[in-house]
């Protein structure tokens, strides 16, 4: 019998067919993120299990202003940056965003990846500052439109993602 679109088998994640992405303006970003949400049938909040090699980073640092956050770490060892401290985080270990402007990323410390459950809401806007190139982030019906002293620019779902690409 095959599974109801409701359940997710996670553990049958074939990782080696998960391209790696990074963040567009964090060079030391690269991680794997296989959807969980999506194939569940889920619109309302997204759904990821993400691995991090060792030494890499998740997105770039960054606080939401609209829809609330959480990691919880399944294997590895990281170091969680808020607001620049870093904290070590491992198995077991939940760490919730609300919205309340403290900067956060992820770093994976090795030896192995870092592979952690992560969700959010999807909210029909989102605002993301991200204090480390000096620029905002509006997110709006799957088009982007960044803010900075050097103007605005905008960008849509697909070239937002086309700049996520990892070449081999």
């Amino acid at each position: 019998m095959t599974d109801p679109r409701h359940i997710v088998r996670s553990g049958e994640v074939d990782w080696t067919q998960v391209r790696p992405r990074r963040h567009p303006f964090n060079p030391a970003s690269e991680m794997r993120m296989a959807p969980l949400g999506d194939p569940a049938g889920m619109t309302q909040l997204g759904v990821h299990l993400i691995r991090i090699p060792p030494g890499k980073e998740s997105f770039i640092p960054h606080a939401h202003s609209v829809s609330e956050e959480f990691v919880f770490v399944l294997e590895g060892v990281g170091e969680m940056l808020l607001d620049g401290v870093g904290h070590p985080v491992g198995p077991g270990d939940f760490v919730g965003f609300p919205i309340d402007g403290v900067v956060h990323s992820l770093r994976s410390k090795g030896p192995g990846d870092l592979v952690y459950l992560t969700a959010g809401r999807r909210d029909p806007i989102e605002v993301a500052d991200m204090p480390t190139i000096g620029k905002t982030t509006v997110f709006r019906n799957g088009q982007m439109e960044l803010f900075g002293e050097d103007g605005v620019e905008r960008l849509t779902g697909a070239e937002w993602m086309a700049r996520t690409r990892i070449e081999d």
